[in-house]
C-alpha cells in the first residue's frame, strides 16, 4: 500500500500519554472480547507491523520532521478513521477492501465479507461487480455450530480454526472452500449489534497468530464504531430533512392557508418518498363518539401505482371492531410493525380489489394526546419488498410527532367551529330576551319631549327624588344634548338604551339606578365644560358612563379569582371591567347605534370606550392619579397633550363612579347603605367558604361603617375631587357636598357615641409611652 495523504485533522498526543498498555495486556484482552468495547490511542511501538500497516489508511500519524521509517514508530491515532467517517462512503465496499487488505497482511488465501440481516436473521455473503446483487444474494441462517461466520454472528465472538477439516463443531467447515486454517472476526457496533463478520482462511496448514488476530480485531471494533456512526448520521440527516420539509407544510396549515385535505396530501407523499413506502393512511379518531367507540375518518393516497394525487376520504370506520393493523393499534395504543400481516391469524387479509395489491408489511403508529389515542397513522408495502426496519421506525417517529401536531390542531378547529354556531344560538336567544318592548321603544321614540325635573341640572340630583320609569327618557334627553343629537338615528337610540338598562341585574348598588346616577353626572361636567372634547371623546364618555356596570354580578373582581369565575380565566386583571365592555360593544353592534358614523370614526369610539370602562377599576385609578397629580401641581396640565387629555378622562370616569358619595347626605347615606348590603353579601359567600372577610364586607362589624367611610372619602374621592376642581372649577359642588357627607358620618359617629378610628389605636403602645401617661397623671 503507498503512503496515505495526511490529512487536517489534529493530533490529540496528550491523550496518548494516559495509556500505558504491554502487549502481553493487549492479546489476553482480546481472548475475552466482550460485546462492546472501545479503542484508544496506543504507542506504535506497542503495535507489530502488520496492525500498523492495516490502520494506516484510517489513522493520523503525528510527523514532527523526521525520517520516514521513524515515523512510523511514532505514536498513532487509530481512532480517526476519517474514510469511515465521511458522508458519501459506501461502507460495505470500503469494508471489502479493508478485507482484500487484511488478507494481504495476515497472509491469507481469501477472505468472505457476510453483512448481517437482522430481519430475516441471516448473513449475506458480499458479492462484488453485479449489477444486480439482491438476485445473487447467498444467505445462511444465523445459528450456533454449523457454519462458522454464522456461529460467530450468533455468538458475537472472533473464532480460530487451527484445523477446519477436523473441528467437529462445525460439520459444514467454511461452507465454501476447502481452508486447512480459518478466523472469523464479528464487526461489533457500540450498542452491540452485529454488523458484518469477517472470515479469513489459509489453505496451507498454518495456524493464525495472535497479533494476527489482534490486527483483524481492532480493525473490526473500529469499523463496527464507524458503521454505527454512519449509520446513526444518515439517519438523523434524513430525520432533519423529513422534519424540514413537514414544518414547511405546517407553516401553511397552522396559518390557515392549507386545506386539510391538501395538507394530509403532501404530508403522506412526502413521507412515502422518504420510507420508500407503496401505500400509507391516516385515521383522525371522532371525539364525539369516544366515549362509546372508536370512530375515525380515513384518508388514504391510494398505491403508489395509482399515480394519483388525491386523498380518498373513506366513510367513517369503526376501530374498535376493525380486524386491521389500525384497529389493533387504536386499541391498544403500541405500535405495531409486521413483517407479514397477510399471514397473520388476528388480521383480515387486505387485498386491494382495483389493484390486486396485497398488503405484506406494515407499520402502524397511534397519535396520542393525555386522553388517550386521537389518530392513527399506518404505511404499507415497502418498494424493495423488505420489511420496515428500525430505522424506519425511527424516520417515521419523526412524522408522527408532527402528525400528533396536527390532530391536535384539527380538533381544536373543530372545536372553535362548534363554539362559534354554539355562541352564535346563544347571542340569538340572548338578543330575543333583551328585546325591548315593542310599546316602551314606541313610546321613547315618539316622545322626545321629556320634561326632566326641576333640578336635573344639579349635582344634588338623584333618580329617587322622581320615578325611575323616566330613566330610559331622561337618557336619551342627556344623549341627544351632548353627542347624539345628529349622528344617532333616534330609534336606534332608544332601542339602545332600553336593552343597556334591562341589562343590569337587581344588585342592591351594581343597579341600573347606579349607571343612571353616573351618566347623569358625566352629563353635567361634559355640559358645563363644553368644548374641550371632541365628538369621539364626548360619545365615548357618555356611552361608557351608562355601560361601565353591565351585567356586574355583586362582587368584586378579588372574589371572582377567588372563586376561579370564568371571567378570571379570560382574562388577567380587571376582569369585571372587561366584561362591561365586552357586552357594551356586543350590544352596540347588535343594535347598529354607531350605524351613521364611519367606520373610522366608529372604532375611535370603541377604543376610547374600551379605555374609559376599564379606568373605573380603583386599581387603575391610583396609578392615574399618581401620574396627574404632579402635573396639577406644577400647573403643567396642557390640554394639546394627548396623555394628559387621556389622564383627564379617566378621572372623570372615577369622579362619576364615585359621585354617589357626593349627593346630600341623607341621599349619600342610602347609597353607601346599598353598597354595604352587597358587600355584606360577598362576605358572607367569603365565610362560607372557608375564607375571613374584610372588615368593610364583615356583617359582624357593620358598626365600623361611619368611620370607614370617613376614611374612604379622605383616601379615594376628595384627592379625586381636588384634581377635578383644579381643571374644573365649575365641579366644586361635588367637592363641598362630598365633605358635607364627611360631616354627617362625623355626626353619626358622636350619635352612636363611638371615637373615629385612628391607627394607633390598634397597635399596643410602647413602655415609654406609658410612662409618659404616669407621668402625666
Amino acid at each position: 500500500m503507498g503512503e496515505p495523504m495526511p490529512r487536517n485533522v489534529r493530533s490529540v498526543k496528550s491523550r496518548l500519554d494516559t495509556i500505558n498498555q504491554t502487549e502481553e495486556s493487549a492479546l489476553k484482552r482480546m481472548s475475552t472480547m466482550n460485546k462492546v468495547q472501545s479503542h484508544f490511542l496506543v504507542p506504535s511501538e506497542k503495535l507489530d507491523k502488520v496492525t500498523r500497516r492495516v490502520i494506516a489508511p484510517y489513522a493520523q500519524i503525528e510527523r514532527k520532521g523526521v525520517k520516514e521509517e521513524e515515523a512510523r514508530d511514532s505514536y498513532l491515532d487509530i481512532s480517526r478513521f476519517q474514510v469511515f467517517l465521511e458522508d458519501s462512503v459506501d461502507l460495505q465496499a470500503l469494508l471489502c477492501d479493508t478485507a482484500a487488505v487484511l488478507k494481504t497482511i495476515t497472509d491469507s488465501s481469501g477472505v468472505f465479507v457476510y453483512i448481517v440481516d437482522k430481519l430475516k436473521n441471516e448473513i449475506v455473503l458480499m458479492t462484488k461487480n453485479i449489477k444486480n446483487p439482491e438476485r445473487h444474494e447467498v444467505n445462511i441462517p444465523i445459528e450456533e455450530g454449523k457454519v462458522a461466520a454464522a456461529h460467530v454472528a450468533a455468538t458475537k465472538r472472533h473464532l480460530v480454526l487451527a484445523d477446519v477439516q477436523r473441528d467437529r463443531r462445525f460439520a459444514q467447515g467454511l461452507r465454501w472452500v476447502d481452508a486447512k486454517t480459518a478466523m472469523c472476526v464479528p464487526v461489533l457496533k457500540p450498542d452491540g449489534d452485529c454488523y458484518a463478520v469477517l472470515e479469513l482462511y489459509r489453505t496451507l496448514a498454518e495456524p493464525y497468530d495472535d497479533r494476527a488476530v489482534y490486527s483483524c480485531a481492532s480493525v473490526a471494533w473500529w469499523a463496527g464504531a464507524a458503521a454505527h456512526q454512519a449509520g446513526a448520521r444518515a439517519t438523523l440527516q434524513r430525520a432533519a430533512h423529513l422534519d424540514l420539509e413537514l414544518r414547511a407544510l405546517l407553516h401553511d396549515y397552522f396559518c390557515e392557508r392549507a386545506a386539510l385535505d391538501t395538507m394530509l396530501t403532501d404530508m403522506l407523499a412526502i413521507v412515502k418518498s422518504f420510507i420508500g413506502a407503496m401505500r400509507s393512511s391516516f385515521l383522525i379518531v371522532d371525539r364525539q363518539h369516544m366515549e362509546q367507540q372508536l370512530v375515525a375518518d380515513v384518508w388514504e393516497d391510494g398505491w403508489q401505482s395509482e399515480r394519483t394525487a388525491l386523498p380518498k376520504k373513506k366513510a367513517k370506520v369503526n376501530l374498535s371492531v376493525e380486524q386491521s393493523p389500525a384497529g389493533l393499534v387504536a386499541r391498544t395504543g403500541a405500535p405495531l410493525n409486521l413483517h407479514d400481516a397477510f399471514r397473520d391469524p388476528r388480521f383480515l387479509r387486505d387485498i386491494d380489489p382495483a389493484t390486486g395489491m396485497v398488503v405484506r408489511s406494515s407499520l402502524t403508529y397511534p397519535i396520542k394526546d393525555k386522553k388517550g389515542v386521537i389518530g392513527v397513522v399506518q404505511l404499507a408495502n415497502k418498494g424493495s419488498g423488505r420489511p420496515f426496519d428500525a430505522e424506519d421506525e425511527q424516520i417515521f417517529q419523526v412524522f408522527v410527532d408532527h402528525c400528533a401536531l396536527i390532530v391536535h390542531f384539527y380538533h381544536m378547529q373543530q372545536s372553535k367551529l362548534y363554539h362559534e354556531n354554539l355562541n352564535r344560538v346563544y347571542s340569538e336567544l340572548l338578543g330575543l330576551h333583551l328585546r325591548p318592548c315593542g310599546h316602551d321603544l314606541e313610546e321613547l321614540e315618539t316622545n322626545s319631549a321629556i320634561v326632566p325635573p326641576f333640578n336635573f341640572k344639579s349635582f344634588n340630583y338623584h333618580i329617587s327624588e322622581g320615578s325611575r320609569e323616566e330613566m330610559p327618557a331622561l337618557v336619551c334627553l342627556m344623549y341627544s344634548e351632548t353627542f347624539a343629537a345628529h349622528k344617532l338615528e333616534r330609534r336606534r337610540l332608544a332601542d339602545f338604551v332600553l336593552t343597556v338598562l334591562a341589562c343590569y341585574r337587581p344588585n342592591p348598588y351594581h343597579n341600573a339606578e347606579h349607571a343612571f346616577c353616573f351618566t347623569h353626572t358625566m352629563y353635567l361636567i361634559l355640559r358645563e365644560n363644553p368644548g374641550y372634547f371632541s365628538f369621539v371623546e364626548t360619545a365615548a364618555l357618555m356611552l361608557a358612563g351608562l355601560c361601565h356596570d353591565l351585567d356586574h354580578p355583586g362582587y368584586n373582581n378579588n372574589f371572582l379569582k377567588l372563586c376561579k369565575h370564568p371571567l378570571a380565566h379570560m382574562y388577567t386583571s380587571s376582569q369585571l371591567e372587561h366584561h362591561h365592555y365586552f357586552l357594551a360593544t356586543k350590544i352596540i353592534e347588535d343594535k347598529k347605534l354607531l350605524g351613521k358614523l364611519e367606520a373610522t370614526e366608529r372604532e375611535a369610539v370603541l377604543e376610547e370606550m374600551r379605555y374609559d370602562i376599564l379606568c373605573t377599576d380603583l386599581a387603575v385609578y391610583f396609578a392615574l392619579r399618581a401620574q396627574l397629580a404632579p402635573l396639577v401641581a406644577d400647573r403643567a396640565f396642557s390640554w394639546a397633550d394627548t396623555a394628559h387629555r387621556r389622564l383627564l378622562k379617566g378621572i372623570l370616569m372615577t369622579t362619576s363612579d364615585l359621585s354617589g358619595c357626593c349627593k346630600p347626605f341623607g341621599v349619600a347615606k342610602a347609597i353607601t347603605e346599598s353598597i354595604y348590603e352587597e358587600f355584606y353579601n360577598q362576605g358572607d359567600r367569603e365565610r362560607a367558604m372557608g375564607y375571613t372577610p374584610l372588615s368593610m364586607m364583615d356583617r359582624k362589624r357593620r358598626v365600623n361603617q361611619p368611620a370607614e367611610q370617613i376614611q374612604f372619602l379622605s383616601v379615594v374621592v376628595l384627592p379625586c375631587l381636588m384634581l377635578l376642581t383644579n381643571i374644573f372649577p365649575n365641579t366644586s359642588p361635588l367637592m363641598d357636598n362630598c365633605r358635607e357627607t364627611q360631616e354627617g358620618w362625623h355626626e353619626e359617629i358622636e350619635m352612636r357615641g363611638m371615637r373615629l378610628w385612628r391607627q394607633e389605636d390598634s397597635t399596643p403602645p410602647s413602655r415609654s409611652r406609658v410612662l409618659l401617661k404616669e407621668d402625666n397623671n
